[in-house]
């Protein structure tokens, strides 16, 4: 799953990837991407992976993004016994008004495993980049969230937001007084969350 993409001035691309991967899991998808987006160009990347088992799982995504162009990748994926899940997405805004947002929903049940790595640099004046990583973790699990920011422009902006817990308590019990069990309602919670 290897891809060189380039997308031409003031083009756009949105490019989604769903997959079901059974109950059973061993499989691997490991996607490697490497995306120029030129001046006024935009590209969108929704990669969902929130059914069935996933196996092992390793994004790896990097996005130069010109002048006036914007780069969003987002990112979904449900782990349960084993599974692992690492995401590694590097954007990096070289053009003048350049946006980008790095968006990752992660939840983790049973053993399995995640590790979100987000870089975005602001590299010209009036950059703007934001990373939203939020990841729900439950039984054993482990999971890690490295948020990287870089500004080399005194004139770019980067934020970045990052969340790891579990479920909120009070809406599981909401959940079950109306007739879910225990883990019916994290499930239904995580599914909305990934949503």
């Amino acid at each position: 799953m290897n891809a060189s993409i380039h997308i031409g001035r003031n083009a756009s691309l949105t490019y989604t990837e769903v997959h079901y991967h059974g109950q059973t899991g061993g499989i691997e998808v490991l996607p490697v991407s490497r995306i120029a987006v030129e001046e006024g160009g935009q590209f969108t990347s929704n990669f969902v992976l929130t059914r069935g088992r996933i196996g092992r799982l390793a994004i790896d995504y990097r996005v130069d993004v010109g002048k006036d162009a914007a780069a969003e990748l987002v990112t979904k994926a449900y782990g349960s016994s084993d599974d692992q899940v690492k995401v590694m997405e590097y954007i990096r805004l070289n053009g003048e008004n350049a946006r980008g947002l790095a968006k990752s929903r992660v939840a983790l049940i049973g053993r399995a495993t995640s590790e979100v790595n987000t870089t975005t640099e602001g590299n010209a004046p009036r950059a703007r980049g934001h990373m939203d990583c939020t990841e729900i973790v439950r039984d054993q699990v482990i999971a890690a969230n490295n948020p990287v920011v870089r500004v080399t422009n005194a004139k770019a902006q980067v934020t970045h937001e990052a969340a790891i817990g579990t479920v909120n308590r009070r809406e599981m019990e909401t959940l079950m007084v109306r007739g879910l069990d225990e883990n019916e309602a994290v499930d239904l919670i995580i599914r909305a969350m990934i949503r």
